[in-house]
């Protein structure tokens, strides 16, 4: 039925009435490859997932300048002097190794540096040796102002600029004219610190670790792009010790905007970013009138009815679907709009695995074994992906040669007759994945299990990274992942050529580019004071959503996880308590220009004065009862960031009143 209707509209409306939904959370994104493949075999290119609420401006500013979205840095914390955390709180988010240990150690090294910058006193800027508190929203004319300073003292690394930088002449101008002093002042940030903050980044070998505080922060794509000019000034841009792009198992995918073959969304002309449109835009794209808006829509691993901007908008937009399909494992608000919920498996009953490297020079690849037998009908997610586009007749034809090597030979005979088949037919290589899995998937007794060894083989960078790591083949390497459930380290980069990873034909990072040249103009001291005075409708700023050592309870949907506790409170400095009549621990209604919600207050130091915390993954039905308050109920689907979409989320203005 599904797969009828599907061709049904996709016969009637073409390619773009079509959009794939989640298919990727951090832990598993075993699904987003088969997603890109079933994409490719249907023509659409609407696909919207997590990358379209935090990513849009890091990856972007990447593929600028580098020359490839999916070739995003990360800090070689191991071999730093000194290491950064700039809108991050790794403490408890960790995205590395020995997260918690490293920063502890770190903090206690009288030869290593830990600096956080960030507004408020988190866990990882409590133990930092030095903790820049800028004021909220303000970290892009920060990093100006701060490459103002270093260029205007001389402390710029200029072999380094002249070597491995093109354009650097050409953007020197966003750097000269603007008034430090001033900058720093709105930013709430002493001259002297940020003058010890300059010495420090150009005397020493540093990397960088930024997270949602940038990514989801203010002008978040200047911001992103800004700090890549400022590891270059500095020197430490893809040095090892410094920030590096490490290698990965998974290739990652990489859109130019500029191509025409790209599409611009119908009703609001945005692009996308690693093949990711940004997320808010969903609900413009289904309700607008245009020929050539979203009409199905099939969603899995997402919520997209909690977990994008806008939670009302995104009901409304989702109740005019001609067709919504949800693979999931739990009665989520999103699937209780559904024409279809196909039952999957949890994460603790399927096979995945994840891709995100925040290892250098190792890489190392774990897949996720089911722990517990499920009960009744459903199947992994993915054999439900591949179950659709196989009845709705877009696989190709697979000839019995293919089954049999699958069956009956060994997976390097069955890679020379995949190879052989794909050379015959070429057309064919946007549903190699579909194929691999009718076929060894069938074999091996998992969807998952071929995708990440299709992932590894046709991976052209996997045998030079394998033969490092000791391994004879990259088939070895992938046996090896199966012998090993704890994970394993399949490959190891080459520490000398860390800037082969651009892929400009000269090598070189490229920094000007006009969308830039144009946006930097409204950094300026003087509109940011004004931009950023509060008002009197909504006087105080709150950030929609906050790392928790609670977990992803979203996903979890376990109402006993709240039985002795209240994850879900709004964390406000004491002194705003004061200001606002509101006492600990009091129901409060918190109100945007989106909508209002309902929860308790609770007074903490981690949030700063005039600077509200808001947890996100809450307000979810189950039983009858709503646990806890949907903070997208807060978020507006047009504040979004002016380049590539991403949602402003860590500076939402409020307004708070006790109840």
């Amino acid at each position: 039925e599904i797969a009828e209707k599907l061709n049904g509209i996709l016969a009637a409306h073409g390619p773009r009435s079509t959009a794939l939904v989640g298919y990727a959370l951090s832990s598993s994104l075993g699904e987003k490859p088969l997603a890109a493949s079933w994409m490719a075999l249907m023509g659409t290119q609407y696909y919207f997932n997590p990358a379209g609420l935090e990513f849009m401006g890091v990856f972007w500013s990447h593929g600028k300048a580098i020359g490839h979205q999916g070739h995003f840095t990360a800090p070689d914390e191991e071999h730093s002097d000194v290491f950064v955390l700039w809108g991050c709180n790794a403490y408890v988010s960790h995205q590395m190794r020995r997260a918690r240990s490293t920063i502890r150690e770190m903090s206690e090294n009288p030869d290593q540096k830990l600096i956080v910058i960030d507004p408020r006193l988190s866990e990882s800027a409590r133990m930092a040796d030095m903790h820049v508190m800028l004021r909220p929203g303000t970290d892009s004319l920060l990093i100006r102002a701060l490459i103002a300073l270093i260029l205007k003292e001389g402390w710029q690394h200029q072999d380094y600029l002249d070597e491995h930088v093109k354009d650097f002449d050409a953007v020197k101008h966003w750097f000269t004219g603007i008034d430090i002093e001033k900058s720093l002042e709105v930013c709430g940030i002493p001259y002297a610190t940020a003058y010890e903050l300059g010495k420090i980044m150009t005397t020493k070998i540093w990397s960088l670790h930024q997270d949602l505080g940038i990514y989801m922060g203010r002008h978040n794509t200047l911001s992103s792009y800004l700090l890549i000019i400022l590891m270059c000034v500095c020197g430490t841009f893809l040095v090892p010790g410094g920030t590096i792009v490490p290698d990965n198992f998974a290739l990652n995918r990489s859109t130019n905007e500029d191509d025409p073959s790209v599409w611009r969304s119908t009703e609001t002309n945005r692009f996308p970013v690693i093949a990711t449109f940004p997320d808010g835009i969903l609900p413009a794209e289904i309700m607008t009138e245009k020929e050539g808006r979203i009409r199905a829509v099939i969603t899995s691993l997402s919520n997209p009815v909690r977990s994008f901007p806008d939670a009302n908008a995104q009901e409304e937009a989702f109740r005019k679907l001609e067709l919504l399909v949800c693979i999931d494992c739990c009665m989520t608000e999103t699937a209780q709009l559904a024409d279809y919920v196909l039952p999957g498996k949890t994460g603790y009953e399927s096979h995945d695995f994840g891709v995100f490297q925040y290892s250098y020079p190792e890489v190392y690849c774990g897949l996720k074994r089911p722990v517990l037998e499920p009960v009744g009908e459903r199947r992994e997610d993915s054999d439900i992906v591949v179950a659709i586009a196989d009845a709705m007749g877009i696989i190709p034809d697979i000839p019995d040669s293919l089954y049999d090597a699958a069956n009956n030979k060994s997976r390097m005979e069955y890679f020379a007759e995949l190879m052989a088949f794909m050379k015959e037919n070429p057309s064919y290589m946007p549903g190699i994945l579909m194929i691999t899995a009718k076929t060894l998937g069938k074999a091996m007794g998992s969807t998952m299990k071929s995708t990440l060894w299709t992932a590894f083989m046709t991976n052209p960078n996997m045998p030079a990274l394998t033969a490092r790591a000791g391994f004879a083949s990259v088939d070895d390497a992938f046996q090896a992942v199966l012998d090993h459930p704890e994970g394993v380290m399949v490959g190891l980069g080459d520490t000398t050529k860390t800037f082969d990873k651009i892929t400009h034909e000269d090598k070189k990072v490229h920094l000007y580019l006009d969308v830039i040249d144009e946006y930097i103009k409204n950094i300026t001291p003087e509109k940011e004071a004004a931009d950023l005075l509060p008002t009197e409708e909504y006087p105080l700023i709150m950030s929609a959503g906050t790392h928790a050592d609670g977990g992803v309870n979203g996903v979890m949907r376990n109402p006993q996880s709240y039985q002795h506790r209240n994850p879900c409170t709004f964390l406000m400095n004491p002194a705003d308590g004061a200001k606002y009549g509101i006492k600990d621990g009091q129901l409060i209604q918190v109100s945007t220009k989106a909508g209002s919600v309902e929860l308790y207050a609770e007074y903490t130091y981690r949030a700063s004065a005039g600077y509200a915390l808001m947890p996100h993954h809450y307000g979810f039905t189950a039983g009858g009862r709503t646990y806890g308050a949907a903070v997208n109920k807060l978020t507006s689907a047009d504040h979004l960031d002016a380049i590539t979409g991403n949602p402003i989320w860590r500076y939402v203005p409020c307004r708070v009143k006790a109840i």
